[in-house]
């Protein structure tokens, strides 16, 4: 396949309007669905007030189960989930964002008006040589010592948690998650083994630990007797999950289309809001990190909020404080800015598709050896962050992308015709049919062969586009 020209000469080419359909080499962008999330006039109107989304719950009734829960999204479980009949199920991959967490140090204020506690779990850290030596488990225990002098300068919240660390709540989302999976994969369907089977079953998660630390109750609420098991990382510099390779091509993609005005629309529209949290905060007013986009202040109050904490207050005065209305106000931004970023700018598709095009190689890798016949693995589960399912999602072309939230998760599911050698695809997005704006439309049960070519058409046959462009200079 001939390279793709110099990175300055692609730049120059690509449009940075929206269209109905903008195509680029073979990836093509379908604008998504026009919605709340998307229209200014309805982000900064109050009465939207946070879409029908729920930002402090672990758990809603049955009856709305499936609506936008950010704290602990939907997923599958036996209760929605839906056999196709005449068919048999082939292989299983499934992605998903770890669970509900402390915010990173990067997203707390300067000065944090109520404190942090997370006694109620031991992070464990240690290594355990094969053959040799037997070691002490090992766990850490944060703390404060006010004898060092940098102890409370700017350091955001007091207490005894890391930022981040998936929290107690989160392990227990973590493990109802995995409860949940069984009752599908294990109880409805009979797929999963009885016993968990290393040979054909893989968990893999990120560099970050706080994805090991969901690993470890999800699994043990899959198969309750299992008291060890291996999860698979790659090499954080190249891994395809996180991800953690480096594609100057993509950064330079997504920096084009944030730096036009249609990107700085909202940010100037928005000015009123920064300087309001700005004020409460005590963060710096020409902080840029802070004020390019909301994801600092989304991290740090749906954090409180998930955990059941109050909005935060001036450290000066207690009664002047963040009101649930700025806080739905900061939520309907986020889910603006990362609705702009992976589906409406015309160019989102390009991004996600060499972005995160290497998980998406490998995931079409094993979709074909399953169906060729080569491939052990029957399951894989890979727990990864909200800056996997996105660009995920984005490459699918999801009909409306909302920011995903705590536990967000994408299966994939191979199927056969019984009686044939016909293969189907379907992928569930919060336990349903993913709904697309690409030809594909929803994704159940569609063909094998179309979707297949259609993840081709993002990363080449064997991913040799992603390579290539994330490596064109």
């Amino acid at each position: 396949m001939m390279l793709p020209p110099s990175l300055p000469t692609i730049l120059a080419s690509i449009p940075l309007t929206a269209a109905a359909a903008t195509s680029f080499g073979t990836i093509v962008h379908y604008s998504p669905t026009k919605s709340s999330i998307g229209e200014l006039e309805a982000v900064f109107n109050p009465t939207t007030g946070t879409n029908g989304g729920y930002y402090s719950a672990s758990v809603v009734p049955d009856d709305v189960y499936g609506a936008y829960d950010y704290c602990n999204m939907p997923h599958a479980r036996a209760r929605e989930y839906v056999i196709p009949g005449g068919y048999d199920l082939q292989y299983v991959e499934l992605i998903h964002r770890h669970h509900k967490r402390t915010p990173y140090a990067s997203n707390t204020f300067p000065y944090e008006d109520i404190a942090m506690y997370c006694d109620d779990v031991e992070t464990v850290y240690y290594g355990n040589p094969k053959n040799g030596v037997s070691v002490t488990n090992i766990w850490w225990k944060n703390y404060q010592d006010p004898s060092n002098p940098m102890t409370y300068y700017k350091n955001g919240f007091n207490g005894t948690c890391q930022f981040p660390q998936i929290s107690n709540a989160g392990l227990d989302d973590s493990a109802q998650h995995g409860r949940d999976l069984w009752s599908v994969y294990g109880d409805k369907l009979k797929f999963l083994p009885k016993t968990f089977d290393p040979s054909t079953m893989r968990i893999r998660a990120t560099s970050n630990a706080i994805t090991s630390q969901v690993g470890g109750a999800l699994v043990r609420a899959m198969y309750p007797h299992l008291s060890e098991v291996n999860v698979w990382q790659q090499i954080s510099s190249v891994d395809s999950l996180e991800p953690g390779y480096s594609c100057s091509f993509a950064d330079s993609v997504r920096s084009a289309y944030q730096g036009t005005d249609e990107w700085y629309e909202h940010l100037d529209l928005a000015g009123g809001v920064f300087h309001r949290l700005d004020e409460i905060s005590g963060v710096d007013p020409s902080d840029s990190g802070w004020h390019s986009w909301f994801d600092h202040y989304f991290d740090n109050l749906s954090s409180r909020l998930c955990h059941q904490l109050p909005l935060p207050c001036k450290i000066s005065n207690s009664s002047d404080c963040v009101s649930k209305q700025l806080a739905e106000q900061v939520f309907r931004l986020g889910d603006y800015e990362y609705n702009y970023i992976f589906r409406e700018a015309a160019n989102s598709t390009l991004y996600s598709a060499t972005h995160y095009g290497a998980f998406i190689a490998e995931l079409m890798s094993r979709l074909k050896r399953k169906v060729a016949g080569t491939e052990s693995t029957i399951y894989r589960h890979n727990i990864a962050h909200d800056g996997s399912i996105a660009p995920l999602l984005g490459a699918l072309q999801i009909n409306t992308l909302r920011w995903p939230g705590m536990g967000s998760e994408i299966i994939f599911e191979l199927w056969r015709k019984e009686f044939s050698h016909d293969y189907s695809i379907r992928v569930l997005y919060g336990g349903k049919p993913l709904v697309t704006n690409t030809p594909l439309g929803t994704l159940d049960m569609v063909s094998y062969d179309d979707f297949i070519a259609y993840l081709e058409s993002l990363v080449g046959n064997n991913g040799e586009l992603v390579y290539q462009y994330c490596n064109s200079s």
